[in-house]
């Protein structure tokens, strides 16, 4: 056979979605470069490793693995034909089914093996898989450039392939500027590739939201611009008896934000620790807060609890607002949630990696993060440990914008994760 698919081979070899696996941790990436993004696929059960606990990430993918992979991961139906089209993947083989499955879908076209022997349980390559990923995103081939200097190397009909995933930035090359079609492909680089392919095939590309506690001035001032220039909507959890108060933002500036698409969310009343509260207490701060909301037109239908605690009053919170979200979480939402019980992502001052990691990872669950944060400082100053400046904020923005991601309130959030 034309050997020309590797990178993304292993890729989705190791994307499973359609089993109930529980995410591992691995004893042997603990180091590696690209553990960020084999975390990240195992915390969104994609990948799996082996039963003594490794991950193997410098391993190689066979063909049959990435196959079955490929075919999950599309959600293509299973088509075993009565007659194997392979001489070598009879019925007897674990891969039979999705083999003729991606057969059917045009992704494996048997003309192209020697001798109608597909060989299975060979590495796969990597103009192979970059094969095999440009049929299965429905990438045209019209090209005779690859863009790498090794592209002479590769069929001319295959190189065209080479190039559709390069532009996408799906696979990548190497420093010298060759391609290496021919080389078979690690885990580890099959895990960044598998981060990048989900997202280019369109698997809930993940919501995103931005929400800032205590109604600080400086959020209307230094944040609420770049939001515009953005055209992102965010939301305001304010403790309603504050606002208005030196440092806090007004009712009018409320409003404003509002007009602009944004949404005024509770942080309770005096933001006093629920756990203190007995329920007389607690429905005293739900109720005050909501009547606030309600006297001064504002969205008023979400709420965030103050501090942390174990348990959530989630049935005293269902009786006053639609949604209840925690604090000092670094979590993403997938469905099924709780939506008394989202989780927010809390940014103390964040570094780059951690927020294109944390967009990665709700692109790859098609959830939705919630991020939240307090003051928002001037340019690069350096903001309090539990606030971000323009500089942090604008990164996040264009990281989002990069990615395609949609930014929405919670209340939009919570319609379109219901669906």
């Amino acid at each position: 056979m034309k050997k020309y698919l590797l990178v993304l081979l292993f890729t989705l070899a190791c994307f499973c979605p359609g089993q109930n696996v529980f995410a591992q941790t691995f004893n042997d990436i603990q180091d590696h470069w690209a553990k960020g993004y084999i975390s990240q696929l195992s915390d969104a059960n994609v990948i799996r490793g082996y039963p003594d606990g490794t991950f193997k990430p410098e391993g190689n993918i066979t063909r049959a693995e990435f196959t079955k992979a490929l075919v999950l991961s599309r959600g293509l139906p299973l088509k075993p034909t009565v007659n194997p089209t392979f001489t070598n993947v009879g019925a007897y083989h674990w891969c039979y089914p999705y083999v003729e499955s991606a057969i059917a879908a045009g992704i494996i076209v048997p003309d192209e093996y020697v001798q109608t022997a597909f060989i299975p349980d060979e590495p796969i390559t990597r103009v192979e898989a970059a094969i095999f990923l440009s049929r299965s995103l429905g990438l045209a081939e019209g090209s005779g450039f690859t863009g790498f200097d090794d592209g002479n190397q590769i069929p001319v009909e295959f190189r065209g392939y080479i190039r559709a995933v390069k532009e996408r930035g799906l696979i990548a090359g190497y420093p010298d500027g060759t391609f290496r079609p021919w080389n078979p492909i690690s885990r580890a680089e099959a895990s960044t590739i598998l981060v990048r392919y989900m997202y280019e095939q369109g698997k809930g590309k993940g919501l995103v939201t931005i929400s800032y506690d205590h109604q600080f001035s400086s959020v209307f001032e230094n944040a609420f611009p770049l939001h515009k220039a953005y055209g992102y909507p965010g939301v305001n959890y304010v403790c309603t008896s504050s606002v208005g108060s030196e440092g806090a933002m007004t009712v009018k500036q409320l409003k404003e934000m509002e007009d602009a698409g944004w949404e005024t969310a509770s942080h309770s009343a005096n933001h006093l620790h629920f756990k203190d509260l007995d329920e007389k207490g607690i429905r005293d701060q739900l109720e005050r807060s909501k009547q606030w909301l309600k006297q001064y037109s504002l969205t008023g239908e979400n709420f965030a609890y103050p501090f942390r605690f174990a348990a959530a009053p989630n049935p005293l919170v269902r009786e006053y607002y639609n949604s209840g979200a925690t604090s000092y979480d670094k979590q993403i939402n997938v469905k099924p949630f709780n939506s008394y019980k989202l989780s927010r992502y809390y940014l103390q001052k964040p570094g780059e990696e951690e927020i294109k990691e944390v967009l990665d990872k709700t692109v790859a669950e098609g959830g939705w993060t919630i991020f939240y944060t307090h003051n928002v400082y001037k340019g690069n100053q350096t903001p309090d440990d539990k606030s971000i400046n323009q500089d942090t904020l604008q990164f996040l923005f264009d990281e989002i914008a990069k990615r395609n991601m949609q930014v929405v309130t919670v209340k939009q959030g919570l319609q379109l994760m219901s669906r």
